[in-house]
């Protein structure tokens, strides 16, 4: 959640950077609601994808994950307008996401 309010927080250099920043969760769409309105205060979109078909298409699913629940692998990606991937960082901790500020830095090397 820490990450979402941050990069609510640079909505404005995501935009300055012609960059939209989309969140996936696998809750429900109540869940999702409820966090695109208080952790990221309606500055950037939040689906719901309580079957995760958007987050196996990525690869981004660990089955029996945490105690045998399965989990979405937190990750940020950036995607090109043409929908190709141009960066990953999968974090390996809820503790280990990336910062705005590095989201940002890929984002310029990559224009």
């Amino acid at each position: 959640m820490r990450q979402l309010r941050e990069f609510a927080q640079h909505k404005s250099d995501f935009d300055q950077l012609r960059t939209e920043v989309v969140g996936i969760s696998v809750d429900n769409q109540e869940h999702a609601r409820m966090v695109w309105d208080k952790m990221t205060q309606r500055q950037f979109t939040i689906l719901s994808d309580p079957g995760a078909v958007v987050i196996k298409r990525y690869g981004l699913f660990h089955a029996n994950g945490y105690n045998g629940t399965d989990i979405a692998i937190r990750t940020t990606l950036l995607i090109d307008a043409e929908g190709r991937e141009r960066w990953r960082r999968v974090s390996s901790t809820i503790p280990d996401v990336p910062k705005a500020a590095e989201a940002l830095r890929e984002i310029r090397e990559l224009q």
